[in-house]
């Protein structure tokens, strides 16, 4: 099992688009949020990147990356280097985008697929529409301003739907969660936590509200990278790290606003190989087994191919497995989703049960029965003898 768990915070934006916060307070935020890195996405845009804002702040990294906005197909992408056109690729078609921020090896994310907006504050929706698009690394499977404004479509607003957003929200949606599962029975599709955030500042009934402060919304969905050796001090390297493991979907998305899910791991085991989230592993000859380990307990179910197969209230889990497929899990506690793993995907052939033959009954071969020597009659020298 992975020895290091790092935490990071993915989509915000800054005053370099529409975000009304400097990266400087945004990263003076993640700080004090205990986050490891932050993701900033901002529209259409290099220019962080390009002003040197890609480096350590204190003890958390800034990552560069982009949203790709045009009116619908909101496209995340990360990388390394600078992306080149960025600023056009919002003309594009999805596909094409996807193919060209592929080209330059940066990784992409479809963003807050479901989003529906609000219609009695205009807030248009931005949902993902073109589900023919392929070759993206994943999908935003839990996003913070989805969850938030899909509860100001009620009749009626009380302020503690702000003042204490957390409990009002229900974690993500199915239509998302049963999207993603379906891809990922067509292929390896990352699931990725969002939390959408440009720290606004909204007017109800004559009050100011800021929705939300950076700090706030750090605490709350969050991606957990995996990895084997501590982030390096040297932040092109930690950046690497990073995103390598991005990539390959080493981490797992969680809800920290109440409880601390580092020390989370999930593996299948198959006797000889163990894989990660983000893995793919082969059933083994004999045995083959799904291991999960939470820091606290939690109600816990193991999904394979989209439909529970284990539910209980544990902090472990140790099951045997002997299907092929997709395999995930997802934790519960204080009534909303805590945990959400990264798939497993497990291949070979499910074993056929042995079909025991019937034992042969032993026939013993009956001896013939002997003939019957029928009687000789008399003959006429005995008849005399007789006489």
């Amino acid at each position: 099992m992975a020895k290091y768990d790092y935490r990071g915070a993915v989509h915000c934006h800054s005053t370099y688009s529409d975000g009304t916060g400097s990266v400087e307070e945004i990263m003076a935020a993640a700080n004090d949020a205990g986050l490891d890195f932050v993701i900033l996405t901002d529209h259409d845009t290099m220019k962080p990147k390009q002003e040197g804002e890609d480096k350590w702040h204190g003890s958390a990294m800034l990552i560069c990356g982009t949203e790709i906005s045009p009116e619908k197909n909101h496209l995340i992408a990360v990388g390394e280097e600078e992306l080149k056109d960025v600023e056009s690729m919002k003309n594009l078609s999805p596909q094409e985008c996807i193919n060209a921020v592929n080209k330059q090896d940066w990784i992409s994310f479809l963003a807050h697929p479901d989003h529906e907006g609000v219609e009695k504050f205009d807030v248009p929706s931005c949902k993902w529409e073109d589900w023919s698009v392929q070759d993206y690394a994943g999908m935003g499977i839990w996003d913070l301003q989805t969850d938030w404004q899909e509860q100001l479509n009620r009749d009626e607003l009380t302020t503690d739907l702000y003042t204490d957003f957390a409990r009002h929200l229900t974690g993500p949606k199915d239509e998302t969660l049963n999207r993603w599962d379906e891809l990922c029975q067509k292929g390896k599709v990352i699931g990725l936590g969002e939390i959408t955030n440009h720290n606004f500042k909204r007017e109800y009934e004559g009050k100011e509200y800021q929705i939300f402060p950076y700090e706030t919304a750090f605490r709350t969905i969050q991606n957990h990278v995996l990895l084997d050796e501590p982030l390096a001090k040297d932040y092109a390297v930690a950046r690497k790290q990073v995103l390598d493991a991005v990539r390959e979907g080493q981490y797992y998305i969680s809800f920290d606003f109440w409880d601390d899910p580092t020390e989370f791991a999930f593996e299948i085991d198959n006797g000889e190989t163990v894989a990660p989230m983000g893995g793919t592993v082969e059933l083994g000859e004999e045995v083959t087994e799904l291991v999960a380990m939470l820091p606290e307990d939690a109600l816990i179910n193991v999904f394979h191919n989209g439909k529970s197969i284990h539910e209980e209230e544990a902090n472990e889990v140790l099951i045997e497995i002997n299907e092929p497929g997709v395999y995930r899990l997802e934790a519960m506690r204080n009534d909303l989703t805590w945990i959400l793993s990264n798939p497993i995907w497990v291949t070979g052939e499910a074993p056929q049960p042995e079909i025991e033959e019937p034992e042969e009954e032993e026939t013993v071969e009956e001896e013939p029965a002997a003939e019957e020597t029928p009687a000789e009659e008399p003959s006429a020298d005995d008849e005399q003898a007789q006489e």
